[in-house]
């Protein structure tokens, strides 16, 4: 992008759009915030600190990496298409002058805010990923290890293709161009399928933590969604890089698209929720502040690539299209999983990666002559659905075989193992392919002599048991976000079943795999869809 120098003094023009730009920016934050509170109650007791904790982790991770040398990959223009020049680390751009002004094809602001601004948006990309994609059974070093490759290999270059005017997938360089305002491409198609291949490697959660399975707080969930419906108010229009009227209407666009995809995904859930009365053929149904949530999140996504493309007093409409086709589309996505056999915890591959390709379809079909656009498939620029999908076919794969490529070899690593049981998926496999008629827990020692099979051994029972305890016993040495005993109105054997001691748990035993599905029982992510 362009750069110029100014004086001590502002133009009042720069100085409005620089304090809009520092609000958007702080507005942003609160969704890093809403982020961890959310995925926080998604979980249960056991791993519900961790999830909280991890986005405020990764937070000075990923931004001090940004101010080192990965805004300067993101922005700093070179002669090649693909991954920016180091002209831009440590911000030395800006020691000339305290008043560096970074002009694009929407606005002029200060480069720090732009620096400040984009550098937010790479922390919710990774605060939206990395908690949910290791959910309940991952390591978090190893995944800390993983975000600085996927940064710097992944994230960066795919930032650079839509967002710096030498992108070859640019709306400025105008070769194949992509319309991504606020980041489906960049930030949601990256997240989905980051989270898609992190999950397919990871496994499946073990069975025995799913017994009764019980979400750590709906109130978190709720309280979640919240500020994160707020901030991403600042985080669409912030990507106008300006402060005027269109601004406002893509906050109500925004708004609109969400509460649009929160009804509807709440009546799919609503009417597929019948549970039949026992002895009579009537059955009954109930709200969920889950469906809601996850409808919510799902519009604010879609409407994401859109942003100021479909903002028009004129064109009210579009965000309501946008909220119900997001969320059907991805209401019927978070099956996938059962038929894909991934273990995707919070579905977070429905909800940012389908719906990031839906939003970006929609973009392609539904855009106006906005910033630099020639207009979407109503405007009578049908090519623009072609260039949507080349930019959602590319991203989509990149991210998922690179992101494939790098944890496995993260996972190979000595001491840099994915998971906290790092020999379930092995055990699973051995026991499945042992026999066909007869689990590992019926196999006499008679029956693996001879075969290429390893019973379980003591060192892999611990892992397992280290696995069953929970996220927060094994990172946070015991700190857990709700120490206490619930109220129990009446006193039953089965109220005791959720009791999370080790003492439960029948460790000296391996996994039967044949009752292993995707899940091994109703998760978080299954309470949403069905």
């Amino acid at each position: 992008m362009e750069m110029t120098t100014g004086g001590i003094d502002l133009d009042p023009t720069i100085a409005v759009n620089s304090l809009y730009m520092l609000s958007c920016t702080t507005a942003v934050a609160f969704v890093v915030l809403g982020v961890a509170i959310f995925y926080s109650g998604f979980t249960q007791r056991r791993s519900s600190l961790t999830m909280l904790v991890l986005p405020l982790v990764l937070f000075p991770f990923v931004f001090i990496d940004w101010f080192i040398w990965g805004y300067s990959l993101c922005y700093a223009s070179a002669v090649n298409r693909y991954i920016g020049s180091l002209n831009f680390v440590v911000l030395r751009h800006l020691r000339d002058s305290a008043t560096t002004i970074y002009v694009t094809s929407r606005g002029s602001i200060l480069s720090v805010n732009h620096f400040l601004f984009n550098g937010m948006m790479k922390v919710v990309c990774a605060a939206l990923t990395f908690p949910g994609c290791i959910a309940e059974r991952g390591r978090v070093v190893p995944m800390l290890v993983f975000c600085f490759f996927w940064s710097v290999i992944i994230y960066n270059p795919v930032t650079y293709w839509f967002w710096n005017r030498s992108g070859w997938l640019s709306v400025e360089y105008n070769k194949q161009p992509v319309l991504d305002f606020a980041g489906g491409n960049c930030i949601h198609i990256v997240s989905g399928f980051t989270t898609l291949a992190y999950s397919y490697i990871l496994g499946p959660r073990n069975p025995k933590i799913l017994i009764n399975y019980r979400n750590s707080s709906t109130s978190y969930v709720a309280i979640g969604i919240f500020f994160i419906v707020a901030g991403w108010c600042g985080f669409v229009a912030g990507c106008d890089f300006r402060f005027s009227t269109l601004s406002v209407y893509i906050i109500v666009n925004t708004l609109l698209s969400a509460f649009t995809s929160g009804i509807v995904w709440m009546a799919i859930d609503y009417y597929f929720s019948a549970i039949p009365y026992e002895g009579n053929l009537k059955s009954t149904r109930k709200m969920s502040v889950i469906s809601l949530s996850s409808g919510l999140m799902t519009g604010l996504v879609a409407i994401t690539p859109g942003g100021g493309y479909v903002s028009n007093p004129n064109d009210f409409w579009k965000p309501f299209v946008y909220g119900v086709v997001s969320a059907i589309v991805c209401n019927l996505a978070t099956r996938l999983k059962f038929y894909a056999q991934i273990d995707d915890a919070l579905d977070l591959f429905a909800i940012h990666g389908v719906a990031g390709i839906v939003g970006s379809l929609l973009t392609g079909i539904f855009s106006n002559t906005e910033y630099s656009s020639d207009g979407g498939w109503v405007q009578g620029h049908w090519i623009q659905l072609a260039y949507q999908l080349l930019g959602c076919t590319v991203t989509s794969a990149y991210v998922f075989v690179m992101s494939i490529v790098l944890l496995y070899l993260i996972d190979y690593t000595p001491g840099l193992h994915l998971r906290i049981d790092k020999t379930f998926n092995q055990r699973t496999r051995w026991a499945r392919n042992a026999h066909q008629e007869e689990t590992m827990l019926e196999l006499t020692t008679s029956d693996i002599e001879g075969q290429n099979i390893n019973v379980p051994s003591e060192k892999d029972l611990h892992y397992e048991s280290l696995e069953l305890l929970g996220m927060d016993a094994y990172l946070l040495n015991g700190e857990y976000a709700m120490d206490f005993m619930e109220f129990i109105k009446e006193l039953r054997p089965q109220d005791y079943e959720d009791n999370e001691t080790i003492n439960d748990y029948d460790n000296t035993q391996p996994v039967d795999s044949t009752d292993i599905s995707p899940f091994g029982g109703m998760d978080a992510s299954t309470k949403k869809s069905e």
